[in-house]
Protein backbone atom coordinates (compact mmCIF):
# COMPACT_ATOMS: atom_id res chain seq x y z
CA UNK A 1 0.00 0.00 0.00
CA UNK A 2 1.60 3.26 -1.10
CA UNK A 3 -0.73 5.77 -0.15
CA UNK A 4 -2.29 6.10 3.77
CA UNK A 5 -0.25 4.89 6.58
CA UNK A 6 1.60 2.16 7.27
CA UNK A 7 3.12 0.33 11.03
CA UNK A 8 5.37 -2.22 10.79
CA UNK A 9 6.65 -3.42 14.33
CA UNK A 10 7.00 -0.46 15.94
CA UNK A 11 8.27 -0.04 19.47
CA UNK A 12 9.24 3.00 21.38
CA UNK A 13 10.91 3.32 25.07
CA UNK A 14 12.26 5.78 27.68
CA UNK A 15 15.86 6.23 28.04
CA UNK A 16 15.51 4.36 31.03
CA UNK A 17 14.53 1.10 29.74
CA UNK A 18 10.67 1.52 30.51
CA UNK A 19 8.61 0.20 27.47
CA UNK A 20 6.13 3.26 26.09
CA UNK A 21 4.71 1.72 22.83
CA UNK A 22 4.94 -2.07 22.38
CA UNK A 23 5.72 -3.32 19.31
CA UNK A 24 2.27 -2.45 16.85
CA UNK A 25 1.74 -2.66 13.18
CA UNK A 26 -1.31 -1.34 11.42
CA UNK A 27 -2.50 -0.68 7.77
CA UNK A 28 -4.74 2.53 7.41
CA UNK A 29 -5.32 3.12 3.32
CA UNK A 30 -7.23 6.16 1.94
CA UNK A 31 -10.63 6.62 2.59
CA UNK A 32 -10.41 4.43 6.22
CA UNK A 33 -10.59 4.81 9.84
CA UNK A 34 -8.67 3.60 12.34
CA UNK A 35 -9.51 3.99 16.02
CA UNK A 36 -7.12 3.25 19.17
CA UNK A 37 -8.35 2.43 22.62
CA UNK A 38 -7.17 1.22 25.54
CA UNK A 39 -6.49 2.26 29.08
CA UNK A 40 -4.78 5.40 29.83
CA UNK A 41 -0.64 5.09 29.37
CA UNK A 42 -0.56 2.05 26.84
CA UNK A 43 0.40 4.92 24.17
CA UNK A 44 -1.90 5.94 21.97
CA UNK A 45 -0.85 9.53 22.00
CA UNK A 46 2.71 8.14 21.71
CA UNK A 47 2.08 6.21 18.77
CA UNK A 48 -0.04 8.81 17.17
CA UNK A 49 2.90 11.09 17.20
CA UNK A 50 5.19 9.15 15.92
CA UNK A 51 2.69 8.90 12.77
CA UNK A 52 4.38 12.80 11.87
CA UNK A 53 7.68 11.36 12.87
CA UNK A 54 8.00 13.00 16.42
CA UNK A 55 9.27 11.15 19.46
CA UNK A 56 9.00 13.04 22.73
CA UNK A 57 12.19 13.72 25.38
CA UNK A 58 13.80 11.07 26.63
CA UNK A 59 11.97 8.15 24.33
CA UNK A 60 13.62 6.57 21.81
CA UNK A 61 12.84 4.76 18.58
CA UNK A 62 13.93 1.01 19.20
CA UNK A 63 12.38 -0.98 16.37
CA UNK A 64 9.95 -0.90 13.56
CA UNK A 65 9.32 1.80 10.84
CA UNK A 66 6.42 4.51 10.10
CA UNK A 67 5.63 5.23 6.33
CA UNK A 68 3.18 8.02 5.37
CA UNK A 69 1.93 8.25 1.84
CA UNK A 70 4.94 5.92 0.85
CA UNK A 71 6.99 8.21 2.57
CA UNK A 72 9.31 6.82 5.71
CA UNK A 73 8.93 9.93 8.05
CA UNK A 74 12.02 8.66 10.21
CA UNK A 75 14.30 8.51 7.21
CA UNK A 76 13.74 12.17 7.00
CA UNK A 77 16.08 14.63 7.73
CA UNK A 78 14.26 17.16 10.14
CA UNK A 79 13.71 19.69 7.58
CA UNK A 80 12.06 17.48 4.97
CA UNK A 81 10.38 15.27 7.82
CA UNK A 82 8.58 19.12 8.72
CA UNK A 83 7.64 20.23 4.59
CA UNK A 84 6.46 17.04 4.34
CA UNK A 85 4.30 17.32 7.51
CA UNK A 86 3.05 20.51 6.25
CA UNK A 87 1.87 19.14 2.96
CA UNK A 88 0.66 15.33 4.08
CA UNK A 89 -0.92 14.66 7.63
CA UNK A 90 -2.20 16.80 10.30
CA UNK A 91 -2.41 16.55 13.64
CA UNK A 92 -5.56 17.39 16.26
CA UNK A 93 -4.01 17.89 19.67
CA UNK A 94 -5.48 16.25 22.93
CA UNK A 95 -5.36 19.62 23.85
CA UNK A 96 -6.50 21.77 21.41
CA UNK A 97 -6.24 25.10 23.58
CA UNK A 98 -2.92 24.58 23.79
CA UNK A 99 -2.55 24.22 20.12
CA UNK A 100 -4.52 27.71 19.09
CA UNK A 101 -2.46 30.74 19.24
CA UNK A 102 -4.23 32.69 21.90
CA UNK A 103 -3.16 35.97 20.26
CA UNK A 104 -5.19 34.89 16.64
CA UNK A 105 -8.25 35.00 15.64
CA UNK A 106 -10.13 32.48 14.41
CA UNK A 107 -10.31 33.67 11.19
CA UNK A 108 -6.63 34.20 11.51
CA UNK A 109 -5.61 30.45 12.29
CA UNK A 110 -7.35 28.93 9.16
CA UNK A 111 -6.26 31.53 6.95
CA UNK A 112 -2.99 30.55 7.56
CA UNK A 113 -3.28 26.54 7.69
CA UNK A 114 -5.72 26.90 4.27
CA UNK A 115 -4.44 25.26 1.11
CA UNK A 116 -7.07 27.63 -0.57
CA UNK A 117 -7.53 30.96 2.03
CA UNK A 118 -11.02 32.19 0.51
CA UNK A 119 -13.35 33.24 2.74
CA UNK A 120 -16.16 30.60 1.53
CA UNK A 121 -13.22 27.90 2.07
CA UNK A 122 -13.39 29.19 5.96
CA UNK A 123 -16.92 29.30 6.53
CA UNK A 124 -17.27 26.21 4.72
CA UNK A 125 -14.94 24.69 7.27
CA UNK A 126 -16.69 26.42 10.51
CA UNK A 127 -19.99 24.88 8.85
CA UNK A 128 -18.67 21.54 8.55
CA UNK A 129 -17.73 21.62 12.65
CA UNK A 130 -21.21 22.86 13.05
CA UNK A 131 -19.79 26.42 13.92
CA UNK A 132 -21.64 29.82 12.68
CA UNK A 133 -19.16 32.28 10.88
CA UNK A 134 -19.43 34.70 13.86
CA UNK A 135 -16.49 32.29 15.23
CA UNK A 136 -14.22 33.89 12.87
CA UNK A 137 -14.36 36.82 14.79
CA UNK A 138 -13.53 35.25 18.03
CA UNK A 139 -10.23 34.07 20.10
CA UNK A 140 -9.51 31.01 21.36
CA UNK A 141 -9.38 32.03 25.15
CA UNK A 142 -12.97 33.13 24.61
CA UNK A 143 -14.01 29.67 22.95
CA UNK A 144 -15.57 26.64 25.54
CA UNK A 145 -13.26 23.35 25.74
CA UNK A 146 -15.72 21.86 23.14
CA UNK A 147 -15.53 24.74 20.82
CA UNK A 148 -11.61 24.85 21.00
CA UNK A 149 -11.48 21.34 19.86
CA UNK A 150 -13.94 21.58 17.24
CA UNK A 151 -12.22 24.70 15.42
CA UNK A 152 -8.99 22.54 16.14
CA UNK A 153 -10.58 20.22 13.28
CA UNK A 154 -11.24 22.96 11.37
CA UNK A 155 -8.09 23.92 11.15
CA UNK A 156 -7.07 20.50 10.27
CA UNK A 157 -9.57 20.07 7.22
CA UNK A 158 -8.68 23.72 5.81
CA UNK A 159 -5.12 22.09 4.87
CA UNK A 160 -6.52 19.46 2.63
CA UNK A 161 -3.76 16.90 3.69
CA UNK A 162 -4.26 13.25 2.47
CA UNK A 163 -3.70 11.83 6.43
CA UNK A 164 -5.36 13.12 9.47
CA UNK A 165 -4.68 12.15 12.77
CA UNK A 166 -6.68 13.60 15.83
CA UNK A 167 -5.83 12.50 19.15
CA UNK A 168 -9.47 12.12 21.45
CA UNK A 169 -11.30 14.13 19.17
CA UNK A 170 -14.70 13.44 20.55
CA UNK A 171 -13.49 13.83 24.31
CA UNK A 172 -15.36 16.93 25.99
CA UNK A 173 -18.39 16.89 23.98
CA UNK A 174 -22.33 16.04 24.64
CA UNK A 175 -23.96 13.56 23.38
CA UNK A 176 -25.63 14.99 19.98
CA UNK A 177 -22.45 17.18 19.24
CA UNK A 178 -20.11 14.22 19.93
CA UNK A 179 -22.27 11.73 17.70
CA UNK A 180 -22.18 14.96 15.06
CA UNK A 181 -18.57 14.62 14.97
CA UNK A 182 -18.20 11.08 14.83
CA UNK A 183 -20.13 11.48 11.68
CA UNK A 184 -18.36 13.98 9.81
CA UNK A 185 -15.03 11.99 10.58
CA UNK A 186 -16.58 9.45 8.83
CA UNK A 187 -17.39 11.14 5.90
CA UNK A 188 -14.57 13.26 5.48
CA UNK A 189 -12.78 9.76 5.00
CA UNK A 190 -14.94 8.46 3.03
CA UNK A 191 -15.83 11.48 0.59
CA UNK A 192 -11.79 13.35 0.61
CA UNK A 193 -10.51 9.66 0.76
CA UNK A 194 -7.98 10.78 3.95
CA UNK A 195 -6.55 8.11 6.35
CA UNK A 196 -7.98 9.15 9.60
CA UNK A 197 -6.33 7.61 12.67
CA UNK A 198 -8.25 8.31 16.20
CA UNK A 199 -8.01 7.65 19.57
CA UNK A 200 -10.64 7.65 22.20
CA UNK A 201 -12.59 5.28 25.30
CA UNK A 202 -15.92 5.56 23.78
CA UNK A 203 -15.63 2.09 22.32
CA UNK A 204 -19.70 2.03 21.47
CA UNK A 205 -18.98 5.16 18.94
CA UNK A 206 -15.51 4.20 17.97
CA UNK A 207 -16.85 0.80 16.39
CA UNK A 208 -19.26 2.89 14.45
CA UNK A 209 -16.90 5.39 13.49
CA UNK A 210 -14.03 3.14 12.40
CA UNK A 211 -13.67 0.22 9.99
CA UNK A 212 -10.50 -1.08 12.20
CA UNK A 213 -10.36 -0.63 16.18
CA UNK A 214 -6.99 -1.54 17.58
CA UNK A 215 -6.75 -2.07 21.39
CA UNK A 216 -3.88 -1.03 22.82
CA UNK A 217 -2.85 -2.62 25.96
CA UNK A 218 -5.07 -4.89 28.19
CA UNK A 219 -8.86 -4.75 27.59
CA UNK A 220 -10.03 -2.43 30.19
CA UNK A 221 -13.03 -4.02 32.85
CA UNK A 222 -16.42 -3.82 32.51
CA UNK A 223 -18.20 -1.02 34.13
CA UNK A 224 -19.60 -1.96 37.71
CA UNK A 225 -23.47 -2.04 38.09
CA UNK A 226 -23.00 1.14 40.45
CA UNK A 227 -22.00 3.30 37.72
CA UNK A 228 -25.48 3.10 36.34
CA UNK A 229 -26.76 3.65 40.56
CA UNK A 230 -28.03 7.26 41.10
CA UNK A 231 -25.50 8.98 43.75
CA UNK A 232 -27.45 9.78 46.88
CA UNK A 233 -26.53 11.57 50.04
CA UNK A 234 -27.81 12.90 53.14
CA UNK A 235 -27.87 16.53 52.84
CA UNK A 236 -25.00 18.13 55.56
CA UNK A 237 -25.40 20.11 58.62
CA UNK A 238 -24.65 23.93 58.16
CA UNK A 239 -23.71 26.84 55.60
CA UNK A 240 -23.31 25.80 51.98
CA UNK A 241 -19.67 25.32 51.29
CA UNK A 242 -20.34 27.42 48.00
CA UNK A 243 -22.88 29.93 47.52
CA UNK A 244 -22.74 31.71 44.15
CA UNK A 245 -25.29 34.38 43.15
CA UNK A 246 -26.31 36.19 39.90
CA UNK A 247 -22.76 35.75 38.50
CA UNK A 248 -22.24 37.12 35.05
CA UNK A 249 -19.50 37.19 32.86
CA UNK A 250 -18.45 38.88 29.31
CA UNK A 251 -15.26 38.53 26.77
CA UNK A 252 -15.55 42.25 24.95
CA UNK A 253 -19.25 42.16 23.55
CA UNK A 254 -20.07 38.77 24.16
CA UNK A 255 -22.36 37.73 27.17
CA UNK A 256 -21.03 34.18 28.65
CA UNK A 257 -22.65 33.97 31.85
CA UNK A 258 -26.29 35.28 32.61
CA UNK A 259 -26.86 35.78 36.19
CA UNK A 260 -26.27 31.95 37.21
CA UNK A 261 -27.01 31.26 40.72
CA UNK A 262 -24.66 27.89 42.20
CA UNK A 263 -25.11 26.35 45.55
CA UNK A 264 -22.80 23.49 46.90
CA UNK A 265 -24.37 22.27 50.10
CA UNK A 266 -21.56 21.96 52.95
CA UNK A 267 -19.03 19.07 51.96
CA UNK A 268 -21.20 18.26 49.36
CA UNK A 269 -20.83 17.60 45.00
CA UNK A 270 -23.03 18.97 42.56
CA UNK A 271 -22.13 18.28 38.95
CA UNK A 272 -22.80 20.97 36.08
CA UNK A 273 -23.52 20.11 32.78
CA UNK A 274 -24.82 21.89 29.67
CA UNK A 275 -23.63 21.50 25.78
CA UNK A 276 -20.16 23.04 24.61
CA UNK A 277 -20.12 26.85 25.22
CA UNK A 278 -22.64 26.73 27.40
CA UNK A 279 -20.40 28.67 30.09
CA UNK A 280 -19.51 26.25 32.10
CA UNK A 281 -15.69 26.23 32.22
CA UNK A 282 -16.42 30.40 31.98
CA UNK A 283 -18.40 29.48 35.90
CA UNK A 284 -15.03 27.38 37.02
CA UNK A 285 -13.02 30.25 36.19
CA UNK A 286 -15.04 33.11 37.31
CA UNK A 287 -15.62 31.07 40.44
CA UNK A 288 -11.65 30.55 41.39
CA UNK A 289 -11.13 34.11 40.59
CA UNK A 290 -9.39 33.44 37.06
CA UNK A 291 -11.86 34.95 34.57
CA UNK A 292 -12.22 39.24 35.20
CA UNK A 293 -14.54 39.96 33.42
CA UNK A 294 -17.13 39.12 35.51
CA UNK A 295 -19.59 39.90 37.97
CA UNK A 296 -21.97 38.87 40.87
CA UNK A 297 -21.21 37.68 44.32
CA UNK A 298 -19.61 34.30 46.07
CA UNK A 299 -19.38 33.28 49.31
CA UNK A 300 -16.93 30.27 50.47
CA UNK A 301 -17.44 28.21 53.45
CA UNK A 302 -18.85 31.49 55.29
CA UNK A 303 -16.18 33.78 53.70
CA UNK A 304 -16.92 36.85 50.62
CA UNK A 305 -14.61 35.92 47.77
CA UNK A 306 -14.10 38.97 45.53
CA UNK A 307 -15.71 38.37 42.14
CA UNK A 308 -14.31 40.35 39.08
CA UNK A 309 -11.29 42.18 38.79
CA UNK A 310 -11.04 42.89 42.41
CA UNK A 311 -7.61 40.42 43.19
CA UNK A 312 -8.23 37.71 46.30
CA UNK A 313 -5.49 37.42 48.36
CA UNK A 314 -3.32 34.61 48.59
CA UNK A 315 -5.18 33.28 51.21
CA UNK A 316 -8.73 33.65 49.85
CA UNK A 317 -7.00 31.99 46.36
CA UNK A 318 -6.26 29.23 47.61
CA UNK A 319 -10.36 28.29 49.04
CA UNK A 320 -11.21 27.21 45.30
CA UNK A 321 -9.23 25.07 43.54
CA UNK A 322 -9.48 23.75 39.56
CA UNK A 323 -8.48 21.12 38.12
CA UNK A 324 -8.30 21.05 34.54
CA UNK A 325 -9.65 18.88 31.59
CA UNK A 326 -6.11 18.81 30.16
CA UNK A 327 -3.70 18.58 32.86
CA UNK A 328 -0.71 18.60 30.19
CA UNK A 329 -1.75 22.32 29.24
CA UNK A 330 -1.28 23.48 33.09
CA UNK A 331 1.77 21.08 34.15
CA UNK A 332 4.94 23.11 32.96
CA UNK A 333 7.00 20.66 30.71
CA UNK A 334 10.11 21.66 32.62
CA UNK A 335 9.64 21.41 35.73
CA UNK A 336 9.60 17.66 37.97
CA UNK A 337 6.87 16.53 39.47
CA UNK A 338 8.44 18.26 42.91
CA UNK A 339 8.79 21.39 41.88
CA UNK A 340 5.23 21.15 40.52
CA UNK A 341 3.76 20.33 43.69
CA UNK A 342 6.16 22.86 45.95
CA UNK A 343 4.50 25.86 44.69
CA UNK A 344 1.42 25.40 46.36
CA UNK A 345 2.96 24.34 49.71
CA UNK A 346 5.10 27.08 50.04
CA UNK A 347 2.21 29.36 48.65
CA UNK A 348 -0.48 27.97 51.89
CA UNK A 349 2.12 29.33 54.26
CA UNK A 350 1.93 26.27 56.86
CA UNK A 351 4.69 24.42 55.27
CA UNK A 352 8.51 24.94 56.19
CA UNK A 353 11.14 24.49 52.64
CA UNK A 354 12.77 21.77 54.78
CA UNK A 355 9.37 19.73 54.59
CA UNK A 356 8.71 20.27 51.12
CA UNK A 357 10.11 17.16 49.58
CA UNK A 358 8.22 15.03 52.72
CA UNK A 359 4.81 17.04 52.31
CA UNK A 360 4.70 16.10 48.32
CA UNK A 361 5.42 13.08 48.59
CA UNK A 362 2.58 12.29 50.91
CA UNK A 363 0.51 14.27 48.20
CA UNK A 364 1.34 12.03 45.70
CA UNK A 365 0.46 8.92 48.15
CA UNK A 366 -2.84 10.64 48.75
CA UNK A 367 -4.02 10.36 45.24
CA UNK A 368 -2.45 6.43 44.82
CA UNK A 369 1.06 7.49 43.16
CA UNK A 370 4.44 6.31 44.43
CA UNK A 371 7.17 8.91 45.43
CA UNK A 372 9.43 7.71 43.18
CA UNK A 373 7.13 9.79 39.90
CA UNK A 374 8.57 12.77 41.94
CA UNK A 375 11.35 13.64 39.65
CA UNK A 376 9.73 12.56 36.55
CA UNK A 377 8.75 15.60 34.28
CA UNK A 378 4.86 15.59 32.70
CA UNK A 379 6.15 14.28 29.45
CA UNK A 380 6.88 11.01 31.11
CA UNK A 381 3.65 10.16 32.64
CA UNK A 382 0.03 8.59 31.34
CA UNK A 383 -2.80 10.79 30.98
CA UNK A 384 -4.13 8.81 34.63
CA UNK A 385 -0.65 9.80 36.42
CA UNK A 386 -1.14 13.52 35.12
CA UNK A 387 -4.82 13.70 35.95
CA UNK A 388 -3.55 12.80 39.74
CA UNK A 389 -0.77 15.09 39.93
CA UNK A 390 -3.30 18.09 38.58
CA UNK A 391 -5.57 16.87 41.53
CA UNK A 392 -2.15 16.31 44.25
CA UNK A 393 -1.54 20.20 42.93
CA UNK A 394 -4.88 21.35 43.96
CA UNK A 395 -5.00 19.41 47.17
CA UNK A 396 -1.84 21.06 47.98
CA UNK A 397 -3.18 24.65 48.13
CA UNK A 398 -5.69 23.08 50.49
CA UNK A 399 -9.18 24.16 49.20
CA UNK A 400 -12.56 24.30 50.58
CA UNK A 401 -13.89 23.79 47.02
CA UNK A 402 -12.27 21.62 44.31
CA UNK A 403 -13.85 22.34 40.95
CA UNK A 404 -12.75 19.54 38.32
CA UNK A 405 -13.57 20.15 34.93
CA UNK A 406 -13.93 17.22 32.72
CA UNK A 407 -11.31 15.23 34.46
CA UNK A 408 -12.29 11.92 33.17
CA UNK A 409 -13.22 12.83 29.50
CA UNK A 410 -9.82 11.38 28.11
CA UNK A 411 -9.33 8.68 30.43
CA UNK A 412 -10.59 5.04 29.31
CA UNK A 413 -13.54 3.76 31.71
CA UNK A 414 -11.35 1.97 34.60
CA UNK A 415 -9.13 4.77 35.05
CA UNK A 416 -12.10 7.27 34.93
CA UNK A 417 -13.40 5.70 37.89
CA UNK A 418 -10.10 5.28 39.97
CA UNK A 419 -10.02 9.24 39.51
CA UNK A 420 -13.63 9.85 40.73
CA UNK A 421 -13.48 7.43 43.56
CA UNK A 422 -10.28 9.29 44.33
CA UNK A 423 -12.23 12.67 44.00
CA UNK A 424 -15.05 11.02 46.32
CA UNK A 425 -12.63 10.24 49.01
CA UNK A 426 -10.83 13.23 49.30
CA UNK A 427 -14.08 14.99 50.13
CA UNK A 428 -15.03 13.09 52.77
CA UNK A 429 -11.74 12.90 54.63
CA UNK A 430 -11.12 16.40 53.54
CA UNK A 431 -14.38 18.04 53.99
CA UNK A 432 -14.38 19.85 50.95
CA UNK A 433 -17.40 20.67 48.52
CA UNK A 434 -16.66 19.48 44.46
CA UNK A 435 -18.01 20.81 41.52
CA UNK A 436 -17.92 18.29 38.88
CA UNK A 437 -18.09 19.25 35.24
CA UNK A 438 -19.03 16.45 32.83
CA UNK A 439 -20.76 15.56 29.64
CA UNK A 440 -20.66 11.75 30.88
CA UNK A 441 -24.28 11.27 32.54
CA UNK A 442 -23.00 7.71 34.04
CA UNK A 443 -20.95 9.75 35.71
CA UNK A 444 -22.66 12.73 37.26
CA UNK A 445 -25.18 9.99 37.54
CA UNK A 446 -22.88 7.81 40.14
CA UNK A 447 -21.11 10.43 42.14
CA UNK A 448 -23.15 13.72 42.17
CA UNK A 449 -26.16 14.27 44.20
CA UNK A 450 -27.28 16.95 42.47
CA UNK A 451 -27.07 18.72 38.83
CA UNK A 452 -27.06 21.93 37.19
CA UNK A 453 -27.54 22.47 33.57
CA UNK A 454 -26.32 25.42 31.26
CA UNK A 455 -27.59 26.41 28.41
CA UNK A 456 -26.33 29.63 26.42
CA UNK A 457 -25.11 31.07 29.68
CA UNK A 458 -27.50 30.40 32.26
CA UNK A 459 -29.07 27.89 33.89
CA UNK A 460 -31.91 26.12 32.39
CA UNK A 461 -32.25 22.89 34.91
CA UNK A 462 -31.37 22.09 38.04
CA UNK A 463 -32.32 19.36 41.10
CA UNK A 464 -31.66 15.92 42.15
CA UNK A 465 -29.75 14.32 39.64
CA UNK A 466 -32.16 11.35 39.63
CA UNK A 467 -34.98 13.19 38.83
CA UNK A 468 -33.36 15.72 36.16
CA UNK A 469 -32.11 12.56 34.48
CA UNK A 470 -35.12 10.52 34.18
CA UNK A 471 -36.96 13.13 33.27
CA UNK A 472 -35.48 16.10 32.06
CA UNK A 473 -37.21 19.42 30.47
CA UNK A 474 -34.46 21.35 28.64
CA UNK A 475 -33.56 20.53 25.31
CA UNK A 476 -29.58 21.00 26.43
CA UNK A 477 -30.68 18.06 29.28
CA UNK A 478 -31.93 15.85 26.88
CA UNK A 479 -28.72 16.79 24.14
CA UNK A 480 -26.96 15.44 27.44
CA UNK A 481 -29.00 12.08 27.42
CA UNK A 482 -28.70 11.12 23.51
Amino acid sequence: MSGGVVVDDLSIHALSGAELLAPISLRVPPGAVTALTGPSGTGKTTLMRALLGHLGPGTTRTGGTVHIAGRDVFALSPAARQAFRRRTIAFVDQDPGAALNPTMRVRTLLREAAARPSDSTLRAALARVDLPESFLRRRPGELSGGEQRRVALAVALVREVGVLVADEPLAGLHGNLRNAIADLLRSLAIDDKIALVVSGHNTGILHRLADDVVELGAPPRSAPARIAARATEQPAAGPPTLEATAICATAGRAHLLRSVDLTIPAGGSVALAGPSGAGKTTLARVLTGIHTEAGGTLVVDGRPLSVGRARRNRRDRRRVQLVPQNPLSTLNPKHTVLQTLSRPLRLNGSTARSEVAERAAGLLRSVDLEPDLLHRYPGALSGGQRQRIAIARALGAEPDILICDEITSALDDRTARSIMDLIERTRHTRGIGTLVISHDMAVVAAYCPRIVVLGDGAVVEQGRTADVLSAPHALETKALLA
